[in-house]
């Protein structure tokens, strides 16, 4: 390709456009925060998961709920007991069901260091 003494050749323009492209792609999540955000949303998914989970223990036991996660999974109202996704193996979440009064709390055991890990 003939190359013109005044500028770039077309080439080094298209190259410069895609590694200003990439660099973009790579900067948009850290700058929006994409990540904490979707752990967040998983957070509050996986509680949701669980108080649904509780409720249907309680309904159908006709007794509260206390313990952990396991007692959910080994009875079936759970797929497994999930764990919070933001600091990762061990984060259990902790929850109780009152059978009485009909009250299901279910809580992010980082909620303290992430404020936003809370059922609406």
């Amino acid at each position: 390709m003939p190359r013109n003494n005044k500028g770039f050749s077309i080439f080094t323009i298209i190259s410069i456009i895609a590694f200003l492209a990439l660099i973009f792609i790579l900067i948009i999540p850290n700058f929006y925060n994409v990540k904490e955000k979707e752990k967040q949303e998983k957070c509050i998914e996986q509680m949701t998961k669980i108080k649904k989970a509780i409720e249907e223990y309680m309904v159908d036991r006709h007794q509260s709920f206390s313990g952990d996660l396991v007692e959910l999974v080994r009875t079936g109202y759970l797929k497994h007991a999930y764990e919070c996704p933001e600091n990762g193996i061990g984060d259990k979440y902790i929850a109780t069901g009152n059978f009485e009064t009909g009250e299901v709390e279910v809580k992010c055991p980082n909620e303290k260091d992430f404020p936003g890990h809370k059922l609406p």
